[in-house]
This record gives structure tokens, sequence and C-alpha cells, in this order.
């Protein structure tokens, strides 16, 4: 470029210089000036274009994904503060309209509370409801609904092989007798049995005959009268035997063997006639299991065995139990010493005090009335009539008022399970009240100044309102749409309340932040930038909590997954009161502020009201300002990677450690009488394998012989001696009895092909003395009658029980074989195992995998969302790891807690 005179010389610079021309010498210091300046732009040019291609140079260059995390980022930000800006103005400007709304928006959603339910049924709170197992177990509950009920209390001393205890089990059994509900007594309601006893008629009362026919002429045609009457007279009174009619529930009451060929002869020869007239003309006694038994008379508790229990002394006791275990209400053998614990024995092996002994005995459910009435409870099916009774059971055997010194007792009448399990709402009431109070406290004294204007008692209540009204609003909706409540969720309140009372914390700092750093402006204005930050920070936290817990609802796990959606609507019912409900309260407590009225009585206004200077001081804020300052030492910074590394070791070996394992009874009450019988039968009668059954749907037996031997075949075989210890099926002893009775010398295959033949023996079978065992396993189309043709068998069981297994890893191999077993036997009819404890056992199968699957969906989830928030990879790491380290902390201190 070249400079002129007149261009430094003209019109132009004559106001800097002082005139139009100008000499040598002057051009030429001008020129230099000029150069000089020229050089001078130059350099800083140079210099800018320098360092912003340095800046550039030292910018990481963005990947394509990186773009994408970032737009993602700022546009979902920015939208959230665009929004939140918006509403805030908005809600601070109508406060009124918002609040009415709110309560309007929560009465409404409340109102589905009207639906409001628990569940008590274990199986459904556990089982998927489109699980082979569920459709098993309701399919056995709608068609062939249990109708016996089990009863059971545990009686603990120092010895409960005492007179005393023993007085005090008969006055209560003796008690039961005396019980009535309207007309019906407790020999109404319990389980009748037959009692091994001569009928007191003789055998006139054996005659099935018609009226016309004499008493002679009707036993005219027995021969073998004399020689069988003889035989029965031998062991009639006392003696053990297995009779004729264990039928009823005969799998509760052990076979032995005396003179029971005889009576299986007679059941024969005698057969229907005078063999059906007698098991007609038997005896009945409610079915028990009770160590009272020992000192009945002849089938019944009366004026002899009150005598007998008077006068008991602890040797007689001692010596009966050893040696004499003969029941004298069924007038057979029973070990009557299973039903101690804790036993203690001599040199001899002879019992010489125990610790616990257990009554057990059962009532009945009338299906019919069931059937036409519903159930009296949800959960199980029971007619009114039979869960009124069994209240009133539980009163009597509850009242332990008049018990001697050191005797009490444990109750569980099958009512109270699910009385327990049910009812679980407010249990935690009075825990759940005095946490609320303590966060109100808390929450006051974080958001209060110490003066009377500034002091926000109300705002606090106003708070926890918010949290409440956000309950009402989540509950209602999910029980709206049929969502069952269950034991498990008696923990959601505590949720909700720290996750609410954490928003109410940010939105309030974040109004204080701005107030002591931004300038003045309009109250709206001011809730719109508080909000544009706040809202933005709890709405983040808040979806990543709904996110967490919609993953954990798509968990197969019935009682899970409520509790799940319960959690999660809640919590953002709760999200949307306090940025609504709250922040309305809020600015109107920012004006009562500046109007200087007092934060307890609104309506008094303070004059010349100035703020103590101590007041304005936050010390959390200090706290943590000097926390902040604290872990920028190098020191502090590695003892926190060691603690943290030391934890995380001991939560690793901790969560590598915890066995898994589902009871139900863990969900009852502690405090409960349900929940104390549970744990001394754990400690007094530590159980058994477990028992199940072999269900077989409506197959045609006489054909399908070979299927069911084969089945059984399957189980008793070597390879399942580990998971097997007994089955007892009824076929062999079928086959037996018809190989043993057969008037030809044709095969069993070939006489049980024969229909009528089949029909016939059949129920010969059921009511002789070794197949009565096996009647409660059968289920017919019409009731089966001694001397007819067995009509169709819609269901039959076929009983085993599992070895004592002590871990999941060992239970659910077992189930599963056993499961697999049923599945290969080609039946033409649906069958499967089933067992009370598979309903656990299930369980655990399922959490195992739920477990993993869910986390790592969780994980996933929050990690998108968090890196679509912060917009960097590394920080979504870093809180990735803090939650992944505090879950697996969690878990392994589990186990080291126990």
């Amino acid at each position: 470029m070249t400079i002129g005179r007149s261009d430094l010389c003209g019109s132009s610079h004559t106001f800097l210089y002082g005139c139009a021309e100008c000499s040598e010498h002057e051009y030429k210091n001008r020129i230099s000036t000029v150069n000089a300046d020229i050089l001078k732009r130059g350099n800083v040019i140079v210099t800018k274009i320098i360092k912003d291609f340095m800046e550039k140079k030292e910018e990481p260059q963005l990947t394509g994904l990186q773009k994408v995390v970032r737009a993602c980022q700022y546009g979902v930000i920015s939208s959230l503060e665009r929004f939140f800006t918006w509403y805030g103005c908005l809600v601070a400007t109508y406060p009124k309209t918002a609040i009415v709304c709110c309560i309007l928006a929560t009465m409404g959603g409340g109102l589905g509370l009207l639906r409001f339910y628990e569940e008590g049924d274990a199986a459904a709170l556990v089982i998927p409801t489109y699980s082979e197992f569920r459709r098993n177990i309701d399919w056995l509950d709608n068609n062939f609904p249990r109708e016996v009920r089990v009863h059971s209390i545990v009686y603990t001393a120092e010895n409960v092989l005492t007179p005393k205890v023993i007085r005090t089990i008969y006055r209560q059994r003796r008690a039961l007798d005396e019980l009535a509900i309207g007309e019906k007594t407790f020999e109404d309601l319990c389980i009748q049995v037959p009692i091994l006893k001569f009928p007191d008629e003789g055998f006139s009362a054996c005659n099935r005959k018609e009226e016309k026919a004499s008493t002679v002429d009707s036993w005219a045609d027995f021969d073998d009268f004399a020689e069988f009457d003889e035989e029965f007279e031998s062991f009639g009174e006392n003696e053990t035997g297995d009779g004729l009619f264990a039928p009823l529930l005969g799998l509760l009451m052990p076979q032995t063997d005396v003179n029971i060929d005889v009576l299986e002869n007679w059941s024969d020869e005698f057969y229907p006639d005078l063999y059906c007239g007698c098991v007609e003309a038997t005896e009945t006694a409610c079915f028990e299991q009770n160590i009272v038994e020992l000192w009945g008379d002849q089938g019944s508790y009366n004026e002899v065995s009150d005598i007998k229990i008077a006068g008991l002394t602890e040797k007689e006791i001692l010596d009966t139990i050893n040696n004499k275990n003969v029941s004298q209400i069924f007038l057979k053998d029973f070990n009557f010493k299973d039903l101690l614990g804790d036993v203690k024995r001599n040199s001899k092996g002879e019992i010489i005090s125990a610790g616990a002994v257990e009554m057990k005995f059962f009532t009945t459910v009338n299906i019919t009335a069931v059937k036409l009435y519903g159930t009296a409870t949800r959960g199980e099916k029971i007619d009114m009539e039979s869960f009124n009774f069994e209240g009133l059971m539980i009163d009597l055997l509850k009242d332990r008022s008049w018990f001697p010194a050191g005797v009490t007792s444990y109750v569980n009448c099958q009512r109270q399970f699910f009385d327990s399990f049910v009812g679980q709402t407010f249990k935690d009431a009075d825990k759940l009240g005095g946490g609320y109070i303590l966060v109100f406290i808390y929450v006051n004294v974080m958001l209060s100044k110490m003066n009377f204007v500034e002091q926000r008692i109300w705002l606090s209540v106003i708070g926890i309102m918010s949290v409440v009204m956000g309950m009402i609003l989540g509950y209602g909706l999910c029980s709206l749409f049929g969502l069952f409540y269950s034991a498990a969720h008696t923990v959601i309140p505590f949720i909700l309340l720290g996750i609410g009372i954490d928003n109410i914390f940010v939105i309030t700092q974040t109004f204080n932040t701005l107030e002591t750093t931004s300038t003045p402006a309009p109250l709206a204005e001011r809730f719109g930038q508080t909000m544009k930050h706040a809202g933005v920070a709890v709405s983040v936290t808040t979806f990543t909590d709904v996110i967490a817990f919609f993953v954990g609802s798509n968990t197969v796990l019935p009682g899970l997954q409520s509790f799940c959606i319960y959690a999660a609507v809640a919590i953002f019912a709760i999200y949307a009161l306090q940025v609504t409900h709250f922040v309305a309260w809020f600015s109107l407590d920012v004006r009562r502020q500046n109007a200087h009225r007092d934060g307890c009585l609104c309506c008094y206004t303070h004059k010349n009201f100035k703020s103590y200077e101590f007041s304005k001081g936050s010390l959390l804020n200090k706290a943590f300002a000097y926390i902040g300052v604290l872990i920028t030492k190098k020191l502090v910074q590695a003892l926190i990677l060691i603690l943290t590394a030391g934890f995380l070791v001991g939560g690793i070996w901790g969560a590598l450690s915890l066995t898994q394992e589902y009871q139900p009874e863990w969900l009852l009450p502690p405090e409960s009488e349900i929940a104390k019988w549970f744990s001394i039968k754990e400690q007094y009668f530590p159980s058994n394998g477990e028992p199940g059954f072999i269900m077989i749907k409506q197959i045609d037996i006489a054909r399908e012989f070979g299927e069911i031997e084969h089945l059984v075949d399957q189980l008793a075989a070597p390879d399942q001696k580990w998971n097997i210890e007994k089955i007892s099926p009824w076929h062999p002893a079928f086959r037996d009895y018809v190989n043993k009775f057969k008037k030809t010398n044709d095969s069993f295959e070939t006489l049980i092909r024969n229909e009528t033949y089949f029909r016939d023996k059949f129920t010969q079978f059921l009511y002789s003395p070794r197949g009565g065992i096996f009647q409660p396993n059968f289920w017919f189309s019409e009731p089966l009658k001694c001397g007819e043709p067995a009509p169709d068998v819609l269901l039959q069981a076929i009983s085993y029980s599992h070895k004592r297994f002590e871990r999941s890893g060992q239970w659910i191999p077992a189930m599963r074989k056993v499961q697999q077993v049923v599945k290969d036997t080609p039946f033409s009819n649906d069958s499967f195992p089933i067992a009370l404890t598979y309903i656990n056992w299930e369980t655990d199968a399922i959490v195992g995998i739920e477990l993993i699957r869910n986390m790592g969906i969780a994980m996933i989830c929050i990690f998108i969302t968090t890196l679509m928030t912060l917009g960097s990879w590394r920080g979504s790491v870093f809180v990735m790891m803090c939650v992944l380290f505090t879950s697996i902390d969690v878990a392994g201190f589990m186990h080291w807690w126990g």
C-alpha cells in the first residue's frame, strides 16, 4: 500500500496537525508515526489470529456421537429451562389458582382409592400370572378348592412332659369342644375320621338289608362270622392296627401291620353288604394330633379322661410317651414323639424331657356356601361361618391369662396367616408419623431463619403436605387401574418422604442463592429464574427415579411389579405437586416476608423489622463449603479412594456370599402371633424334606396304568436319591389287592381293561384296610360310595417328599427335575407336580434371573438419561460408578448385617 503526501497533509488531517500542507520534515515524522501505528495494529491482529488458531488446535474434535449427545443435552436442557421459566412465572403470578387446581387433582385422583385392595395370597404376590405353575395353582383352586384347614399350637416350657403342661393343653382342648357359632360346634366344623372301634350295637349295626329282613336271617349267610368276630375282638380295644378306615385323612395317620391281613380278607369276603354296613356304622371323632390323646377314653374326651388327666404324675407321662404310643381317641398307634421338640434322652435312649409340644387339629370349609355367597376374605376360599368360627378359636387359644408360670403357647390358626398379610397399609403408621414429624422439624430448621418473620413453619407443613398429596394421588391412580397393595409396599411412604423433601430443598436453596447473587427483579420473574435452574435439577433426578422404578416394573413377579409402579407413579405425582403446589405456596410465603408478617401468626405485621446478622448465615452451607475445600487436598483424596476401595471389596465379598431365599413369613409383622409361631416352629421343629404331590388330570386309569408305573419308577430311580426322599404311590397296593383276590388266572392288565370290573374293584380297594389311606388322593365326578362302582376320576394325586435342602442352589434343580420327569410322562391329559414350598422355590428361581436383568436394564437407561442431561461421557461414567458401587455395598452389607 502506498501513502502519499496528500494522504497525510490533506484536509482530513488539518484538524489534527493544524495545516493543509506540511514540510518535508513533518512529512517524514508523520509517515514514521503512521508506520508505527500500522505495525502495532498488525501485531495485535496477528497475535489474535495466532491465539485463535492455537485455541482451535487445542480444542478436541468432537465425534458424530458426541455431537449428537451435545445436541440432545442442549435441546433437553434448554427446552426444560424455557418451560420452567414460563411455568415458574405463571405459578407465582396465579398462586391461588395453582393451589386450587392441585387440591382438585388430588381429590379426583384420590377417588381411585375406592378400588384399593390388599393382596394376601402368597402365590398371587410372587408367581407370574402367565406362568405354568400359577395356572396350575389357579386351576386347582377353582376346580378343586381346599376343604381342609390346618391349625397348630406350640406349647413351650422348661419341660412340657409335666402334669401342669399336659393339664393346660387338655383344658384348652376341652374348651374347643364347647366353642360354638350359631347352632354349630367344633364337632360340626372339624374333620371327622373313623375310630378303629367296633360299633356299640354289635354286628346288627352293620346290617344293610331291608328292614323287613330279620337280623338273624341277614347274618345267616356268613359262615366265617364267628371266626372273624373272634379275630376282631382280639385287637378291638386298644391294639394297634391300620383299621378299616384310615380313608379320609389316611395320609396323616401312619400305617401299621397288626391283623391287617385278617381285615383285608374280610374286606373281600364280606363285601359289599356286611363290610360296607360296618363302614357306615363306624363312629367318628374330630381328627387331631395331640399328646393328650394318650389319656382319652374309647374315642372321646369325657369324665373318665378328666380323672386320668387330673391324677397324672410326671413318671406316668414319661412311661406313656416312651412305651404306650396308642391314641385313646382313634384307638390306633401313633408316634406322639414326633410332636415333641427339643427332646432330651437318658443313656437308654428314653425321653426324659422336652422343651416344646405341638397340637394340630383340622376344620372344614363349606365349599357350597363359598360358591353361592363368595369367600369371606380375599386370598383364600372360606365361607363366612368357618371364617368367624376361626376368629373365635383364635381368641380362645390366645387367652393365656390362666396359664401356669413358665408355660406359654404360640397359635397358628390358618386364618391368621392371611389376616397378618392384609391390614398392612397402616401397620407402620406410628413409625411413619414419627418419621414425618422428625423430617418436619429438620425441614423447618433448614428453611427458616432465626427471627419471627423469616421462619417458615407453614411452608414446611406445605412441603410435607405436598408429599402426602402426591402419595394420595399416586396411590389413587394405581388403585384405579386395579393394582394391588401388599405388605412389601409399606416401605414406599418412607422412600417418597426422602425424595420429596430433597426436591423442596433444591427449590428453596436455588431461590435463596439467586436472591443473594442477582439484581432485584419482580417476584414472578424471580420465581421464573428459580424454576429455570431448580426445575431442571428436580426433573433430572425425578426422571431417573421414575425410569428406574418403571424398569423394575418390567419384572414378572406381580408383587414387585405392583411395588415399582406404585413408587414410580407416586414419585412423579409428588414432583408435579412440588413444582406447582409447593412453589405456589412458596411465592405466597415470600410475599408474606416482604410484608414483614409473622411466620407463625401471618396476620400480625412486624413494624420496622430488621433481620439479625446471625440469622443470615447457613451452617449447612458453611459445612459443605469447608468439605468442598477439604476434598481438594491430596491426603483427603487418597483417604477417600482408600475407603471407597475398602468398602467396595467388603461389598463384593458380602454380595458373593449372599444366599438367595424367599419365605412368605418374612413379610409378616415381627410382632404378630403368627410370626412368633413360625420362629418357634423353626427353632424346635426344623423341617424334614418338603412334601409334594403329582397331580394327574382325568385319564383312563386302566389303559394308562403303565404310564403311572413309569412315572413312579423314574422318581424312585437310583439317580434321584439326591432329590427324592420318599414316594407313596397307590398303584402297587391296587395291583397287589387285585392279584390277591382275583377269581381267575387272567393277568392284572387284562382284568382292569374290563371297565365294569375295574370300577367295582377300585371302589372295593379304596375301602379296604390298605387302600383306604389313598382315598384322599382321588377326586371323583360323584361321591364315592362303598359297594357301588367308582365314578370317573377327575383328578388323582401321588404323594412324594424331597430331601432336606439347605440353599436355593440345591432346591431349584430338585424342583426342576421333578417337573421335567412329570412333563416327559406321556399321559393323555395334563399332569404337574405341586407343593406348598414350590411357591418359594419358584420365586427364588425367578429372582436370580430378574435381579441381573433388571439391574442391567436400569443401569443402561439411567446412563442414557444422565448422558443426555450432562452431555459428558466422563461425568456420566462417574455417576454410574457411584450408583454401581452403592448397590454393591448395600448388597454386601446386607450379608454382613445378617
